[in-house]
């Protein structure tokens, strides 16, 4: 941006230097400007920040320095050369294309001249946005000369078109050969794109073999202060329909575009060789660069595509070529682009002020250079203004014409956000508000805000055009709402049919299909009779201060509907005195900690990591179990600790998948036999809409922090998860609060909890997230790791990703320290049974992945279970590490120290009968999973594991591994093949499990996920 300012600044102060200051000094003036300009040209391109994949941003100049020590200079300049070599291609392909345009407005200039101006506009635009440098000087290049500003503008115009015919043409033409680089979404990528690219190419290329159909648009549909501009619009016309009958210069352009575009493809090919990078293939490096090349030209946000080009090859090639070589090509590639560029600075030094081609033919004649220059600051001839109907009254001056045009451009914007808002907000009614309703005021209100902003720019950029009152009135608010309405309540509809109708899947190409021509047709009948219908009674409701007092209507008519409908939200229950009969019970505190591996607790045997505390419950009278999850993620661990249920039971396995109303879970139970429930919890999996809160007097979902003033309810709102994104993007640095609750704030809760139900009988779910992602430096310095923006981290971050995790574990083993000091406090820790577990572990590289939900190996399923028991009901289990435990077993277990009966629906076992008794079924722990299209099961004794795959998943696994448990505890020799016998009973054994659990499954339900719910679910990585 500072750049870009600078540039300003430099522009305007040449404008200044050429209007007021005399020869010789002006001439004197300008070669100061041209060296300053080209000194801080080569500045810019040495000092190129390139953001690096750990976040760090190194200098283009030290980044390629760098990389030139570790490779031989002789292969780097070889292929440098050729990467230039090629783009040059590009370059020229893209100077004849240009020429051959404007000979189609029968413009002809020299080629000679063509190079040069070509050149400096690389020059001038190589730290301007996109292509805006380039195509601005040749423009005015050619308009200057010709004197045909019009036509010229078409002709650029139609260079755009067929320039970005000939990105997707690259895309299709190395699409086939280069498509693995999206591996199992290569075949989906290749549905959606194909027809896409080919109806977009077949669209372009109708419209410039017709250009009648242009001509006829122009002259026919209504156009803002159209009869003040018939002469421009008829030029304009003409300018479009110059290519009739001129099918074969088209063709020569678009392959032309073609050659521009694939050779600045190909070029990467040849940067990644520079710089040695392994496993680089040609047409998988097109294909990706092609898609980049695409991003950078689309990308108005970044001077020269700075960021995009790196981080979209880091996206597309960071898994073939490695990250670091991924961003390091992609800068190289920027420099081979722009060496050429830099040539553009002689000839921009060697034009004199008084320059002029060699000769400028229009219809075939030479033109006047001097009458031309004055014809191309004028929008209309002389004869065009002479020939405008006499009747036609002059426009207002251009302040009246500003004040009013914003006027009804911002009433225009803030009627269609409070469309839009109340519209959101009734759709969030529909779901249930909570304890608080703020989206019925807040939704329109901030909808309003944002479109009534844009609508107001818009009206007053309209304002150039020469409309009067009445034009305004009608045209103005008409292009309003199709600006904001339109796009807004477009991407709103398919984003909401996508998630809560098709369950985060594309909605299918038939109903895409009706809602974009449904909002198109909206679209074409604004423009058609909109201004009519403004101009009429319809228009006053978009006078500004109209609109004003009715989004001040709307939003407190929407703050006491929020206050009569939900109040001030359910108060928190009494806490009872002991019911009769359980006096002589203990209260029960089950604590679950999300991603917490059992070999990460010095208990386990952990050398670096240090839980005193946590630890310190096994002391305390209790017991270490061997236990394991039932899954590798949050949902349907969870739900199979707290309903003593595998995931085929409780049916709780996917995103939207919710807990049946059928299902019993633990806190019911406890409920029942008289105890005070209440459950804490921080991970967005286990929130109340995913029926997690069932049986519970007090449920706390410990959400995400909310941004800008909002509650609840108004973070479902779409536009919020937008500024949230975009938020996040801008921001430096990672805050917990931004992604979950730490273990203090749940500390907070909790001890609230606890203060009010010390003289009560209590069964108190306690929910941690501290070892989740991001993993947080301690104390908190902004700095962490995030799997939703790290989704495949480079296989050296492991020791770093893993050191941050285990301090966030002694983190959380201090707040437990503290909670088991409030507990002591209160006089209440002796007497009460306290069991700490995990839902799942996580990866670091073990089995070549990360993070966690992907496979079954025991880095993600092995969780640490310690139960201490109540002083006067100490149990002794002499062989509770030499057996399995499950997560089933947990609630079983605890609900018998209660006295209640275990409910006969629970497939656990009470851990306190020992094992001696357990059926060969209840010996083994059997775990599946279905997720992210990975659908696997797994069974484990104490001596061997099986894990089965489907064919083809993602993640990469196997069909089936068997493990030697005792002689291989990290599961790396897979004994399938010679193991047959072992293999084949505990595949059994699993049948057995699964038939079983189908057998007894309940009837789930699916939560419709909010755009929150959605939101929390991205940033903790579940959802890409």
């Amino acid at each position: 941006m500072l750049v870009f300012l600078e540039i300003s600044a430099v522009a305007v102060f040449a404008l200044l230097v050429a209007k007021f200051v005399q020869q010789p000094w002006r001439g004197r003036i300008f070669n100061l400007l041209k060296a300053w300009v080209t000194i801080r040209v080569f500045w810019l391109l040495l000092g190129h920040p390139v953001t690096m994949e750990d976040g760090s941003r190194v200098a283009a100049g030290r980044l390629v320095m760098d990389t030139l020590t570790n490779l031989d200079p002789g292969t780097f300049w070889t292929f440098v050369a050729l990467a230039t070599g090629i783009k040059f291609i590009g370059i020229l392909a893209s100077m004849y294309r240009w020429r051959l345009l404007l000979f189609g407005q029968s413009i002809v200039l020299p080629f000679r001249h063509i190079f040069g101006s070509f050149l400096i506009g690389r020059f001038i635009g190589t730290f301007l946005p996109s292509t805006a440098g380039l195509d601005g000087y040749k423009l005015y290049d050619a308009a200057r000369f010709s004197g045909k500003t019009i036509e010229v503008t078409a002709t650029t115009a139609l260079e755009k078109v067929i320039g970005f015919s000939g990105i997707f043409l690259s895309f299709l033409v190395a699409l086939p050969f280069g498509i693995k680089i999206f591996g199992e979404n290569a075949r989906l990528i290749a549905i959606l794109t194909v027809p896409f690219c080919l109806g977009l190419i077949a669209a372009l290329m109708l419209v410039l073999w017709y250009p009648g159909l242009i001509q006829w648009a122009l002259e026919h549909l209504p156009i803002p202060g159209k009869a003040r501009l018939e002469g421009l619009v008829l030029r304009v016309s003409h300018s479009a329909a110059a290519y009739r009958g001129k099918r074969a210069l088209v063709i020569q352009a678009f392959a032309l575009s073609f050659v521009v575009h694939f050779s600045t493809a190909a070029m990467y090919y040849f940067t990644a060789l520079a710089i040695s990078a392994e496993n680089a293939e040609f047409w998988p490096i097109a294909f990706g660069s092609s898609i980049q090349i695409l991003a950078t030209v689309l990308s108005p946000f970044t001077i020269a595509g700075e960021g995009i080009r790196e981080a979209a090859q880091l996206v597309l090639l960071g898994n073939m070529i490695g990250p670091d070589k991924a961003i390091v090509s992609a800068a190289l590639g920027f420099w081979a682009a722009e060496a050429m560029t830099l040539f553009g600075g002689i000839f921009w030094w060697i034009r004199k002020p008084d320059y002029t081609p060699a000769y400028c033919l229009v219809d075939g004649e030479q033109v006047d250079y001097a009458a031309a220059a004055a014809a191309a600051v004028s929008l209309e001839t002389e004869q065009e203004r002479e020939a405008r109907s006499a009747d036609v009254t002059p426009p207002p001056p251009f302040s009246e014409r500003l004040k009013a045009s914003a006027g009804y451009g911002l009433g225009a914007g803030i009627l269609s956000g409070l469309l839009i808002g109340v519209v959101e907000a009734f759709v969030i009614a529909l779901g249930g508000f909570g304890n608080e309703g703020q989206v019925l005021w807040y939704g329109p209100l901030a909808y309003a805000s944002v479109l009534g902003g844009m609508g107001l720019v818009g009206g007053a950029v309209l304002a150039a055009l020469p409309m009067d009152h009445d034009e305004i009135r009608g045209w103005v608010p008409s292009l309003g709402v199709i600006a904001t309405l339109i796009p807004f309540g477009l991407a709103i509809t398919v984003f909401r049919l996508r998630r809560d109708v098709f369950l985060e899947q594309l909605p299918p190409l038939p109903v895409l299909l009706g809602v974009l021509g449904a909002a198109g047709a909206i679209a074409l009948l604004l423009f058609v009779f909109g201004p009519r219908l403004f101009r009429g009674r319809a228009g006053e409701i978009v006078r500004p201060s109209r609109a004003i007092a009715l989004l001040m209507i709307v939003v407190l008519g929407g703050a006491v509907t929020s206050a009569a409908v939900v109040g001030g939200g359910p108060a928190l229950p009494e806490a009872p005195a002991v019911p009769a009969g359980l006096e002589n019970r203990p209260n029960v505190i089950l604590i679950m900690v999300d991603t917490l591996r059992a070999d990460h607790l010095s208990c386990y045997g952990a050398k670096k990591v240090r839980t005193p505390a946590i630890c310190s419950l096994a002391g305390d009278g209790g017991h270490l179990f061997n236990a394991y999850s039932h899954a590798s993620w949050t949902k349907p661990a969870t739900a199979s600790l707290l309903t003593s249920l595998v995931p085929s039971s409780h049916g709780a396995m996917s995103k939207p998948s919710a807990l049946s109303q059928d299902i019993q879970l633990i806190a019911e139970v406890m409920q029942e036999r008289g105890y005070a429930t209440g459950g804490i919890v921080s991970n967005i999996n286990l929130a109340p809409s995913f029926g997690f809160d069932q049986g519970y007097d007090e449920y706390h979902y410990l959400g995400p922090d909310y941004l800008a003033g909002s509650e609840e309810s108004s973070s479902k709102l779409i536009l919020y998860q937008i500024a949230r994104s975009v938020w996040f993007k801008l921001k430096p640095g990672l805050r917990v609060g931004d992604f979950y609750q730490d273990s203090g704030t749940v500390n907070m809760a909790a001890f609230d909890y606890l203060d009010r139900h010390a003289d009560s009988r209590f069964f108190l779910f306690l929910h941690y997230m501290d070892p989740h992602d991001p993993y947080f430096a301690h104390p908190y310095d902004g700095q962490g790791i995030a799997r939703v923006s790290n989704q495949h981290p480079d296989p050296e971050r492991a020791a770093e990703m893993h050191h941050l995790y285990e301090g966030e574990i002694e983190f959380l083993d201090a707040n437990i320290a503290k909670l088991i000091a409030k507990l002591r406090a209160l006089g209440v820790y002796d007497d009460s049974v306290i069991a700490l577990t995990s839902d799942h572990g996580e990866e670091f590289y073990e089995h070549g992945g990360w993070w966690h939900g992907l496979t079954l190996y025991d880095e993600q399923i092995h969780v640490p279970l310690v139960v201490k028991w109540a002083n006067a009901q100490r149990a002794s289990i002499p062989d509770a590490r030499n057996h399995i435990a499950r997560l089933i077993d947990v609630s079983p277990t605890l609900i018998a120290q209660t006295g209640a009966a275990i409910p006969e629906a629970m497939q656990g076992l009470d851990l306190v009968r020992g094992f001696a008794g357990r059926s060969e079924k209840d010996r083994v722990a059997f775990s599946e999973e279905d997720h992210e299209g990975n659908v696997l099961r797994s069974l484990r004794s104490m001596d061997w594991k099986l894990i089965e795959a489907n064919e083809g998943n993602p993640r990469g696994l196997a069909s089936a591994e068997l493990f030697d448990i005792v002689r291989d505890p990290g599961e790396t020799e897979n004994r399938i093949a010679e193991q047959t016998a072992v293999a084949g009973e505990l595949r059994a054994l699993a049948d057995a499990n699964e038939q079983f659990a189908k057998s007894t499954a309940a009837e789930g339900g699916e939560s419709t996920l909010s755009s929150a719910e959605e939101e929390a679910l991205r940033a903790l990585g579940y959802i890409e």
